[in-house]
């Protein structure tokens, strides 16, 4: 999918939307994007199926960036907090925009680390809820002239 720049009814219908306030991939932040469950091409329909080290892709014209869902990796569960104190998997009411801050959930806090937050409605068929995903950065960027990233090609 093409993540769109805005997080408006028009923008979603297109496609994921980049939340504009937040960084861009790659940068030191939280990179966040929004996208319908259900519908327009329901590109987050399984979003609740991700594990912890899950990869999340992400292609600018120059780069791939490789995020991994974020959780405890000793139990593998995305719903528990890790090592950043960040679960990977939350459900949230609506009105807890914090999940998309610099550092999710710490307003005020200034970022070191490179964040990704998926955000989509839940559950399926409903507004009542969101469902939020959180990823860090793996490793660098890779050109995106040197062909697919491990992630995509078999290799992790």
């Amino acid at each position: 999918y093409t993540v769109i720049e805005g997080i408006g009814t028009a923008q979603l219908d297109k496609g994921p939307g980049h939340y504009p306030d937040s960084v861009l991939p790659g940068q030191v932040g939280n990179f966040a994007v929004a996208g319908h469950r259900v519908g327009k091409g329901s590109p987050f329909l399984n979003l609740d199926k991700l594990k912890v080290g899950s990869a999340i892709v992400i292609r600018t014209k120059t780069y791939w960036y490789t995020y991994r869902v974020l959780g405890d990796p000793g139990s593998r569960n995305p719903r528990t907090v890790g090592p950043l104190g960040i679960p990977g998997m939350q459900v949230v009411d609506p009105s807890e925009v914090g999940v998309i801050a610099p550092v999710p959930d710490r307003a005020g806090v200034r970022p070191t680390q490179r964040l990704l937050t998926l955000t989509t409605c839940h559950p399926k068929f409903s507004a009542r809820e969101r469902l939020v995903i959180h990823a860090q950065l793996e490793g660098s960027p890779q050109p995106a002239s040197s062909g697919l990233p491990p992630a995509l090609s078999g290799g992790g």
